[in-house]
């Protein structure tokens, strides 16, 4: 019985046998499989040898030191976002220093409206204004002339450069103005993220060992939020009066792999005088009807936050690793590259290193010319035997002539 494997190699060596014998019948496979190698010149100089260590020793030190100690180049790396669930605790009391009156807000009242989720306006300054249907004039419309106005409300424009027309007016002379101290008010805030990439069975949270507020860490006052702000900290007494607009961002950096809580960073940065430094602050108005004739108009003034969630998940990477080293790698040519220059351009005998270095070969532009001067003076077989039958019917000729002067 013949073995299965003897039986394998056998076909395998037949079917080698058979395309190496087909190669040599058409080329000659020592030429066609050769193989190829580069020529190296050492020349003997320790100037041009240190240069080149030391140009080495750079660059393996760029690899090492930068590459991969300082940006940690074999970490694998994603960037996520994130997001943020906030909520405000805390009440104020204030009297007016306007038309006498005193006030309780509440919560909901200090942070109204709630629009955004994890986004949170605290009010410092509010002024509510009386206001009943009538003709007057109305401060949100500015004007130069009488067609600046409604002209089916008959609107005037007024010597104060305002219509004179029919709008809300304030029916009180003052109105109420209240200074509201919210800079201890209270912001519960839970940040979470996720790196689907690297770690999708991982979640991050502030609530992992935390679920209650704790101050410091999950729970921040308005006042410590902005003295977090870079790179200038805001106090809470230079923005009641105005407003103001800050971004308060909770940056994980975490390293998949670690068992250990990871904590975020928090971080924070004034944007209203970044985007509009010639009008600073942060208000809106909003109006609480009475009924179809009276209303209050508030005007509010406060800090408006708004909360971001982002992070740089990170664990050690043997392919990251890899791809880092062989693209440290490929600088090591520039080394030879560096010497070259030097060697040829600057050293003290560069003629003689270039001599060296390149090998000159002779013109073969004039070979070629006398190569085809040699083949075009060739004989062709076509010539041949064109002359061959030139030859042969002079010999007829002359055998003819020849037998006809015998006769």
């Amino acid at each position: 019985m013949v073995n299965p494997r003897k039986k394998f190699t056998g076909a395998i060596r037949n079917v080698y046998h058979s395309i190496m014998s087909s190669l040599d019948s058409r080329e000659d496979t020592d030429r066609m499989l050769s193989y190829f190698t580069r020529q190296q010149v050492k020349f003997l100089d320790r100037k041009l040898g240190i240069t080149f260590y030391l140009i080495m020793l750079c660059i393996a030190s760029y690899i090492v030191g930068y590459m991969f100690i300082y940006m940690k180049g074999y970490l694998e790396l994603e960037q996520a976002k994130g997001a943020v669930v906030t909520h405000v605790y805390g009440d104020a009391f204030a009297i007016s220093s306007g038309k006498p009156a005193q006030r309780y807000f509440s919560t909901e009242e200090l942070t109204y409206p709630g629009l955004e989720n994890g986004n949170v306006f605290i009010a410092t300054r509010q002024t509510v204004h009386k206001q009943q249907r009538g003709t007057c004039e109305d401060n949100q419309m500015p004007c130069a002339f009488d067609t600046d106005c409604s002209a089916l409300g008959g609107g005037k424009c007024s010597d104060n450069g305002y219509c004179f027309e029919k709008s809300w007016c304030d029916v009180e002379e003052k109105p109420e103005i209240y200074e509201l101290e919210t800079g201890n008010l209270q912001i519960w805030t839970r940040s979470i993220i996720q790196f689907v990439k690297i770690a999708a069975d991982r979640v991050y949270t502030t609530e992992a060992k935390n679920s209650v507020p704790k101050r410091g860490y999950n729970t921040f006052t308005v006042r410590e939020l902005l003295l977090k702000c870079e790179p200038l900290p805001v106090r809470y007494e230079e923005v009641a009066e105005l407003g103001a607009i800050i971004e308060v961002q909770f940056f994980w950096e975490c390293n998949v792999k670690d068992t250990k809580e990871c904590i975020p960073k928090v971080t924070a940065r004034r944007l209203d005088s970044i985007f509009d430094p010639d009008n600073i602050g942060f208000a809106f108005s909003y109006p609480e009807y009475i009924d179809g004739e009276n209303r209050y108009f508030n005007k509010v003034r406060g800090v408006r936050i708004f909360f971001r969630t982002a992070g740089i998940g990170k664990k050690v990477s043997v392919a990251q690793t890899i791809n880092k080293a062989s693209l440290g790698a490929a600088l090591f040519t520039i080394a030879q590259v560096i010497a070259d220059l030097l060697m040829t351009k600057c050293f003290k005998l560069k003629n003689k290193y270039k001599a060296r270095k390149f090998e000159n070969t002779p013109d073969f532009s004039d070979y070629m010319k006398k190569a085809e001067t040699r083949k075009a003076q060739l004989i062709k077989p076509d010539q041949i035997e064109e002359d061959e039958r030139a030859i042969i019917k002079q010999e007829e000729h002359w055998l003819n002539n020849l037998d006809e002067a015998d006769d």
